[in-house]
């Protein structure tokens, strides 16, 4: 494999924390509250925990194939039919969770920011740019989403400046809503840190050995786990309880309270920079996607797919009219995210296991 071709565990590091970080941290401290009240930053540390736990598994799956991808060991476990069969299955699960993305992205700067602009300026904005990023190499668009991770930063910064405003009375009692949906309301969040599957592909493209890769994606993941608690603790200290029950994202209506100097919309400097992280999630996926078409069509590379894939995944993000039609996108995606992220690779590793498939030294 050529050095174009790899990502250090570095780069791999970054790029699960701005997968992980996606449209969700505007409305999860509003997710929590519906479910876990003032012990939603609890949820989140419950749902970061099954997040490691998930990805553990995936990496067990991984390190018995070093060298493969998912598209690969779908082949190697299951048989040539059956592969391929699934490979599609995966192939269409990365495009849906572009899609979902995307649809998101453009219904939330639709809504905020260009009401009046048509969808189909909005969607030209970031696809273009997608295609002309995804058809890059891989260690091309690892540079380019490291670069754009770091837009997380501000992105806090501007969060944080709610403190000056918390009222830490809000969170208590923090065990009000019961542990029982204080368990439940982890679901949001594992549902919001969903990203870190961009490894299936990429795991044999990291340079260095597995647990050095494993260690980059648990490290990462913790990060990512902290974020996302500071972000709710910070919204529901601001906010009292009846409030935030009239706010599906509060992360906005935060920064739009927050006077910063002549800004009086602090809003828009933050939706901006949120876009521009949304389209490295967008990328990947695509990128992802693509790789699974040019293996399933034995291509040199994926770059013949990417056009294919972002013409199908603008078409899918034009149907929707309402923004129930939105939140069904996000539903069918969020919900296959299970099968693919947790059930199918937990019987591949159980397979894997059963009839002694592993990846020989050599092969």
């Amino acid at each position: 494999m050529n050095k174009e071709s790899t990502i250090t565990q570095g780069q791999l590091f970054f790029l699960i924390i701005k997968f992980e970080i996606g449209v969700d941290i505007l409305s999860l401290p509003y997710q929590m509250h519906l479910s876990s009240k003032g012990g939603g930053w609890i949820s989140v540390i419950i749902g970061g925990i099954l997040i490691q736990l998930i990805i553990l598994m995936c990496w067990l799956l991984l390190r018995r194939f070093p060298s493969s991808s998912i598209y690969q060991i779908l082949t190697r476990i299951t048989g040539s039919w059956m592969g391929k069969i699934l490979t599609v299955a995966y192939i269409m699960y990365y495009l849906l969770m572009g899609t979902s993305v995307l649809v998101s992205a453009y219904d939330v700067i639709n809504r905020w920011m260009l009401q009046k602009t048509p969808r189909w300026a909005i969607l030209a904005l970031i696809l273009f740019s997608s295609i002309y990023l995804v058809r890059e190499n891989l260690r091309t668009i690892a540079r380019v989403l490291v670069l754009i991770s770091f837009l997380i930063v501000p992105m806090m910064f501007l969060i944080s400046y709610g403190i000056k405003q918390a009222n830490l009375l809000y969170l208590l009692p923090l065990t009000e809503a019961g542990w029982p949906h204080i368990i439940i309301g982890s679901k949001e969040t594992l549902l919001a840190m969903f990203g870190f599957e961009f490894i299936l592909v990429v795991f044999p493209m990291v340079e260095g050995k597995s647990k050095g890769k494993l260690k980059s994606l648990l490290l990462a993941d913790g990060v990512v786990v902290l974020l996302y608690g500071f972000t709710i603790l910070t919204c529901t200290s601001v906010f009292s309880p009846q409030q935030l029950d009239l706010m599906p994202e509060p992360v906005i209506y935060l920064l739009r309270s927050i006077p910063l100097g002549t800004m009086d919309r602090v809003d828009f400097i933050f939706l901006p920079i949120w876009l521009i992280s949304i389209f490295g999630s967008i990328s990947g996926y695509y990128y992802a996607a693509s790789y699974g078409l040019g293996y399933l069509f034995k291509q040199k590379n994926h770059k013949q797919a990417v056009p294919f894939v972002v013409f199908v995944s603008c078409i899918i993000a034009c149907i929707p009219q309402k923004r129930e039609d939105f939140d069904l996108v996000g539903t069918i995606a969020n919900n296959s995210a299970y099968f693919f992220l947790i059930a199918l690779p937990l019987l591949l590793l159980i397979l894997s296991y059963i009839f002694n498939k592993k990846e020989e030294p050599g092969t």
